[in-house]
């Protein structure tokens, strides 16, 4: 198999790379995705389904949707940090010794965190990551992981009541 995904990405590389700039008007991005999107096949293992002579649209068709995902994210990304943007806080000089107290607080009761319960919750709330990504990348299962972050939204809550 790993044969097989080499010679397709050797053949179909530069094509596919051209393609995905078309959708995501931006080289190096187009060319993560396709080398992602040759990542996810090799380790999935999708080319046994796959007929031989359907490889070729069935690689096109997954940078496609790749790159459409990946426009996606970035619109979502971009929605989140502009929102924040609007309701990020404007402090007085006076306030800003007190929003420093609140972040150190803040961290101390993350980093007071079980171990996985922190990681779940970092990954999440701090990287911005997914639920499912989370659950691969810390090898859990996805009901475990939103359990760890339901769990240390509550100690988080209760730790921190009196800044509310």
């Amino acid at each position: 198999m790993l044969a097989l995904v080499r010679d397709l990405f050797a053949q179909h590389r530069k094509a596919l790379i051209v393609e995905a700039t078309l959708i995501l008007k931006n080289i190096w991005e187009a060319e993560d995705v396709v080398q992602d999107t040759f990542e996810v096949i090799l380790k999935g293992g999708h080319l046994s389904k796959v007929e031989p002579d359907k490889y070729h649209a069935y690689l096109y068709r997954a940078v496609r949707n790749n790159c459409l995902s990946t426009q996606r994210k970035a619109v979502a990304d971009k929605r989140k940090k502009d929102r924040f943007e609007e309701t990020e806080p404007r402090f007085e000089p006076g306030e800003m010794l007190e929003a420093w107290d609140t972040r150190q607080r803040l961290r101390d009761a993350v980093k007071a965190l079980p171990e996985q319960r922190r990681l779940a919750f970092e990954k999440t709330y701090l990287e911005g990551k997914p639920h499912r990504q989370v659950a691969l990348e810390m090898e859990l299962k996805l009901e475990t992981v939103k359990s760890h972050i339901k769990i240390a939204l509550k100690n988080l809550r209760d730790r921190l009541k009196h800044l509310r």
